[in-house]
């Protein structure tokens, strides 16, 4: 529901609820791990990266971490560059690259995800309050503050060839050319804090469904491998069993030329 001006938003806190539990019981795909502290100042920021915390801040109980599962283990970088190339193990044991994502891809989509649950948090936050210009400044003062993580991740999704991350990346560079827009509440106080949070609601919605996209995306990509290296174990079965047949089979056949050898010699 849209905010207009002079009125209060009509929220549904049964459906706020329901999102809100929804992403509780979801797995995280990585341990891509998104911090947030607030400064002096109440200002909000965000980061991927805990070094960038200020040290005044981080013994302060103001850092919220936002966890993951366990990573899997980086495979060596592409020559060509990442993403896309598969690593290719001894005796090309790797599996190919078109029977799922590779751990590269694999850490990407969550990082995207880990982003995209920030914006629903931020969205979440100025979803029931009203067209104040403490609001309105506190919105916008988040949105740059958030600003910086995602031009990081569109960054890394720069030539992606997975198609979820590719309209990932789409709705992040829109996303990012607003935030850039959005410095301030400007002129016309209430249209223009009614549009931010609008905003905020409308992408919202883009990157539940994109998560949503993302995590299906993990899921058929782990399927694809779990069938590879299910193929891959019954060719290797088939072929040892093959070698096995072979090697009884010339053993038979030798032991036949020695009975010949021995008729003769008799």
């Amino acid at each position: 529901m849209k905010y207009t001006v002079g009125f209060s938003r009509v929220l549904s806190k049964t459906l706020i609820f329901a999102l809100l539990g929804w992403f509780a019981f979801q797995p995280d795909p990585v341990n891509a791990k998104i911090y947030k502290y607030k400064d002096e100042h109440g200002k909000i920021h965000f980061t991927d990266d805990a070094s960038k915390i200020p040290l005044r801040y981080r013994n302060k109980g103001s850092v919220k971490k936002f966890k993951g599962v366990s990573e899997p283990a980086p495979a060596p970088r592409a020559p060509s560059g990442f993403p896309g190339q598969p690593s290719a193990g001894a005796g090309g044991s790797e599996i190919k690259e078109d029977a799922g994502l590779s751990s590269q891809e694999v850490a990407l989509v969550g990082k995207t995800i880990q982003v995209f649950k920030v914006g629903i948090e931020l969205a979440n936050r100025y979803e029931n309050v009203q067209l104040s210009f403490s609001n309105g400044q506190g919105a916008v003062n988040a949105i740059q503050s958030a600003l910086p993580l995602k031009e990081s991740l569109a960054s890394e999704l720069a030539g992606t060839k997975v198609p979820e991350l590719q309209e990932a990346l789409g709705f992040l560079k829109q996303s990012i050319a607003a935030d850039q827009q959005t410095k301030s509440v400007g002129q016309g106080l209430k249209k223009r804090i009614a549009a931010i949070f609008n905003r905020l609601a409308d992408e919202e919605k883009q990157q539940t469904a994109l998560i949503k996209k993302l995590e299906k995306a993990l899921k058929d990509s782990k399927k694809k491998k779990a069938e590879a290296k299910k193929k891959k174990e019954e060719e290797a079965k088939k072929k040892k069993e093959e070698e096995a047949k072979k090697k009884k089979e010339e053993e038979a056949e030798s032991e036949k030329e020695e009975e010949a050898e021995s008729e003769k010699e008799k």
